[in-house]
């Protein structure tokens, strides 16, 4: 485990007013308690020699406070650590104790010169926590220290004194405990408490053993580090099992003791005037609830939709919360002050409460921590109705009267009663109202499988909404609808959105997120059908525990929660011939507390999936686990789909009837407000572009794919661009774009494969071969596809003999490769030589493809065609058509054979698809004697 510098740093400190405390930095000898680390000889340094070369943190407790020493060493290698080293800060709280300054020196050269001298500290008061809603009196004292340079160490020593009536004379330190591979010079942690005094310590680390003596009174405890590489920590573990990387002691003999000593600070008899505003509300609610259910849902209400967070730190604001009174009138408190208001409202309900203090972020690991006030940092309060407990926490937002049953991710608590208590575990709970709401809505009348329109409102309540707020007030707005994109629910891919915005209501704690764009949602072909498959939810995978030091480590599954979704699909046609595949409902129980439903409907153009996933919390047990993975795989294995009848027309069938019906014109508008936005942007130019060439709209695609090279000749765009002039006939334009593209990535096999065979095409075959024998003379590791590429150019020009001769000398290069293979094969059958042979290669290619053989089906195709032997052919076509579907050529020549065959109607389907498609189609098979 590796540390920062900054954590070495780290002191955990109760904290609150001190006798004789000081706004100004106090500059004293170091106290005779100190034991003085080694000081390093700066002569010895080398640029090998740790940065760090002294993290000295000594602590001592007794007379109900504490003093904690500190110096850091800091070897100053570089101009830029000058720079970031040269300021000291040391904040300090005034109301709470001292800060000591010892000295700050410079080591140079074997001397110890003093920095402090004719030089004082400033104090400022900046109250950085303002943006997280924190006024706690902090100040900082800067040095800007003159005359440092690049080779110096800085050395640093000062004390913060803390004492804190209200722990009862109770108090706790902690410093960092640090592991290998961090390369430090000396780096201690050190304890020091009366011999007679009862305190605790505990060092969280592996193997953070620590030299204990008792000396003139004093019991002393020494951690020596760094200590040796920690052990990797399990992935998934509950927080118990954490290692942090420090170590802590205090005076509390238990957990009870730590509980009675604050509840006094919650009291509260006579908070409550009468006649004052506060016991006005009360009034107010008693008269117009009986239920006491419904008198705790008013009361949490009132505090939590009259009274804003504020976290008041100040005079001895750290641990003693704020009357109600005062929190009422200010209309802000933190959550003590929201915790006692809440509970002088319930106790003046008749509602049996208790306040009890929490760790946010942190609550699995206090059941393994040392008894202590450090161990919490949020406070709440328990409502007891007969048998039932609720979980209550003034600083939320939004909660309603059928949220009362809902618990808070704490892991433990620590109830405050007068005669103390133990941690309380939290039970594992879902929430009975979602944390997320989602509905996605898709056009899909434009067609399967082309972009479509999409819009999606997401709705989130509680903590979720509040910390979303906070996220996008600290982010530039460029970046803020990046990361409302992320909102947008996993229905439908490549999704673009065109624009998000989002609501805040502060009345019920909730953020509504809406978003619009366009995705498509993905249609697989086989077995004659299209197929989709819809998202049911995601369960994660469980983590790794085969290595031994992990087996008997639970799984934590995450904090409580549910989400709920609503996706809702118009289809195309009216729905006509689509079905649900796969079943349509489902209701799963998961290990670790989790529960996922789903339900879809299919009526006429309608398709609805409801999901909803619950997550009660909680962890799986090792011997769990495999009955868990076991579980995962079968959820895996379920699906709720969308298949077609068989034959069900391709998506182009229906694009022109789409286009007179307008299907796509707010597609294209949401395009063009993606383009205004950032008109200079070649890329938002391209993706409108490609779904131009999509509906065949090949003009505008083509002034689109204009408009991003004047930005932007990135050489896909201008491949891209290629593909759509070809397709209009403009073959020069095509070479102009590809001969530009290869140009920018010369070592492109397809780019320059596809260049090559164009220029072929054009009649310019000297142009080709000059592009490809430079590089096959070179040899290299594309020999074989350079080949190739030369074999299919001198195929177009006519030289049969000399094609085969270059594709044959590919394949003894590479004998084993199918692509290779398929090429002889095509080459063979479309120049009408060796068909035997061609059938045999094509045969092979098909064998040795693992996924996609359409291909190589398609050059057979073509042989038999050559044979004459057309029911081979067709069946060929067919088999190749259902991996590749919108394969123009294999379409043209499917209908080429089935005019042959007498079978005019579906000829004229396969033809009119294969020119839709390609509408150079034609004139690229008449090259080779095949007309329709």
């Amino acid at each position: 485990m590796t540390m920062s510098r900054t954590a070495l740093l780290v002191v955990l400190l109760s904290t609150s007013g001190i006798a004789h405390a000081g706004d100004k930095p106090l500059v004293q000898p170091v106290p005779d308690w100190v034991k003085l680390a080694p000081a390093p000889d700066t002569r010895t340094l080398t640029d090998d020699s740790p940065l760090l070369l002294i993290g000295d943190v000594q602590s001592r407790l007794g007379d109900g406070g504490s003093w904690t020493y500190v110096e850091r060493a800091t070897r100053l290698a570089t101009i830029q650590a000058v720079s970031q080293a040269g300021t000291i800060k040391i904040d300090w709280q005034p109301a709470h104790g001292d800060l000591i300054v010892h000295g700050v020196d410079i080591l140079r050269d074997g001397q110890r010169i003093d920095a402090l001298k004719g030089h004082s500290f400033t104090v400022l008061q900046r109250e950085a926590g303002l943006e997280r809603m924190m006024i706690d009196g902090r100040l900082t004292a800067t040095l800007a220290v003159e005359g440092l340079r690049p080779g110096d160490v800085l050395d640093v020593r000062y004390s913060v004194t803390t004492k804190d009536p209200a722990l009862a004379g109770n108090s706790s330190a902690g410093g960092p405990i640090v592991s290998q591979p961090l390369k430090i010079g000396f780096a201690r942690t050190r304890f020091l408490w009366p011999s007679s005094a009862k305190v605790q310590w505990r060092a969280y680390p592996v193997g953070a053993t620590p030299a204990q003596s008792d000396v003139g009174g004093w019991h002393e405890i020494v951690f020596t580090q760094p200590l040796p590489r920690q052990p990797d920590a399990a992935p998934g573990a509950p927080g118990r099992f954490a290692r942090p990387a420090f170590a802590e002691a205090s005076t509390f003999a238990d957990w009870q003791s730590v509980s009675r000593v604050f509840a006094p600070l919650y009291r509260t008899d006579g908070l409550i005037a009468p006649g004052s505003p506060l016991a006005a509300e009360v009034a107010k609610i008693a008269a117009a609830e009986k239920d006491p259910r419904r008198r705790v849902a008013a009361a949490l209400a009132l505090v939590q939709g009259k009274v804003r967070y504020l976290y008041r730190g100040m005079e001895n604001g750290n641990l003693v919360p704020q009357a109600p009174a005062q929190t009422f009138l200010l209309g802000y408190g933190d959550c003590k002050a929201k915790t006692l208001l809440l509970l002088a409202l319930l106790h003046a309900l008749d509602v049996d409460a208790e306040p009890a203090l929490a760790n946010l972020g942190a609550g699995d690991l206090v059941s393994a921590r040392l008894p202590s006030a450090a161990a919490f940092n949020h406070i709440f309060v328990l409502a007891h109705l007969g048998t039932e407990t609720l979980w209550l926490d003034g600083t939320g937002t939004g909660t309603r009267l059928e949220d009362l049953d809902d618990v808070l991710p704490f892991d433990w608590v620590l109830p405050l009663r007068t005669a103390g208590t133990g941690l309380l575990e939290v039970p594992n709970r879902a929430p009975v109202r979602p944390n997320s709401i989602a509905a996605f809505d898709m056009d899909l009348r434009g067609g399967i499988n082309i972009p479509a329109p999409i819009d999606a409102e997401v709705t989130l309540r509680g903590s979720v909404a509040v910390s979303l707020r906070a996220l996008l007030g600290a982010a530039p707005k460029a970046e803020q609808r990046r990361f409302l994109q992320g909102f947008m629910p996993g229905a439908a891919s490549d999704v673009l959105v065109t624009d998000a915005t989002v609501r805040f209501d502060d009345a019920v704690g909730t953020a509504t997120v809406k978003l619009r764009g366009i995705g498509t949602q993905r249609w697989g072909y086989g077995d004659l059908r299209y197929r989709t498959q819809l998202p049911i939810g995601r369960v994660p995978e469980l983590p790794d525990r085969s290595r031994a030091i992990w087996k008997d480590v639970p799984v934590a599954t995450g904090e409580p929660g549910r989400t709920r979704t609503t996706l809702r699909f118009r289809l195309p046609d009216g729905g006509r011939d689509l079905m649900l595949d796969g079943g349509n409902a489902f209701d799963l129980a998961l290990p670790g507390g989790r529960r996922l439903t789903a339900k879809a409907v299919l009526a006429g153009e309608a398709l609805t999936l409801e999901t909803e996933q619950a997550q009660a919390g909680g962890e799986i047990a090792p011997a769990d686990l495999p009955a868990a993975r076991a579980a995962i795989a079968d959820f895996r294995n379920r699906r709720i789909s969308v298949r077609t009848a068989p034959r069900y027309p391709s998506p182009w069938h229906g694009v022109e009837a789409a286009k007179r019906a307008h299907r796509y014109d707010e597609v294209l508008a949401r395009y063009a407000t993606y383009i205004g936005e950032r008109p200079d942007e070649a890329d938002r130019y391209v993706v409108r572009a490609r779904f131009e060439n999509m509906i065949f709209e090949r003009r505008p695609a083509l002034a689109d794919y204009d408009k991003a090279i004047a930005i932007a000749a990135k050489p896909e765009t201008l491949a891209q661009r290629a593909a759509v002039r070809e397709a209009l006939g403009d073959r020069a334009g095509a070479i102009e774009d590809l001969r530009a593209a290869q140009s920018l990535v010369p070592g492109n096999i397809e780019v320059l494969g596809r260049l090559t065979l164009l220029l072929a095409e054009d009649g310019q075959q000297d142009a080709a071969l000059a592009l490809l024998d430079p590089k096959i003379a070179e040899e290299g590791e594309n020999l074989s596809e350079l080949l190739s590429a030369k074999a299919t150019v001198l195929a177009r020009a006519g030289d049969g003999a000399a094609a085969l001769a270059a594709i044959d000398r590919a394949i003894g290069e590479k004998p084993g490769n199918g692509r290779l293979l398929n090429n002889r094969c095509w080459l063979k059958g479309t120049l009408n030589l060796q068909l035997d042979g061609a059938l045999k290669d094509c045969t092979r290619a098909i064998e040795l493809s693992d996924q996609n053989a359409a291909m190589a089906l398609d050059s057979r195709a073509m042989v038999y065609f050559r044979q004459g032997r057309l029911d081979e052919a067709m069946a060929d076509l067919n088999a190749a058509l259902e991996q590749r579907p919108n394969a123009s050529g294999t379409l043209f020549l499917r209908g080429v054979v089935a005019a042959r065959q007498g079978r005019a109607k579906e000829a004229a389907t396969d033809l009119a698809d294969a020119r839709l498609l390609d509408p150079q189609v034609d004139a690229r098979y008449a090259r080779w004697g095949i007309k329709s």
